[in-house]
């Protein structure tokens, strides 16, 4: 009896569908907008940066995907008609293992990946003002999936991924001035 329980449970285990990563929602402004591709252990989705503003993507950690180390990859759009210097992804837990390939279909310009941990930041050469693809979302030859360190992840875990871009040299140029203005009205008052 004991022997075909055992049997009947293993046999109901083999036939329940393996478990993957689960996209919880993305929190994001105006009109930017998330697709999630994502599969087991693969972090994939489509952004559209459309409104500039940062995007926080949320997924949860199933048993399945800390089997192998975890994928990323993603398409980055930005139809806010502004050229991209850059982009900043910052985990809020674990860390980025591998850095993979980035791609800049329309332009095949070059760009640089810096940071450690968590928070890698996306370099271009020159404006972006139509997609980027990291790692291979797309399905092309010679890509490869950016990766998470798995250290301290288990599952049950909530991994969010902020994608914010990089602002332009003219938007510090603007808040500089602006801070500058406030300084000077504080001290005409105070006088």
């Amino acid at each position: 009896m004991t022997k075909t329980l055992i049997a009947a449970a293993l046999a109901l285990a083999a036939a329940l569908p393996a478990q993957a990563l689960s996209f919880e929602g993305a929190l994001t402004q105006g009109a930017t907008v998330a697709t999630d591709y994502s599969s087991t252990g693969l972090l994939s989705f489509d952004l559209d940066l459309s409104s500039g503003a940062p995007a926080v993507l949320t997924w949860r950690l199933d048993e399945d995907d800390l089997l192998a180390p975890i994928g990323l990859n993603a398409v980055i759009r930005n139809n806010t008609g502004v050229g991209l210097q850059g982009l900043t992804l910052t985990l809020d837990r674990g860390s980025f293992g591998s850095v993979g390939s980035v791609t800049r279909p329309f332009s095949g310009e070059a760009s640089s990946v810096t940071g450690s941990g968590g928070t890698r930041t996306v370099t271009f050469s020159s404006e972006e003002f139509l997609d980027v693809e990291l790692g291979n979302a797309l399905g092309g030859a010679g890509k490869t999936d950016w990766t998470l360190a798995q250290a301290g992840l288990q599952a049950g875990d909530r991994i969010s991924l902020t994608v914010s871009a990089v602002p332009e040299p003219e938007q510090y140029a603007l808040l500089l001035a602006g801070l500058a203005a406030i300084g000077l009205a504080v001290r005409r008052r105070q006088a």
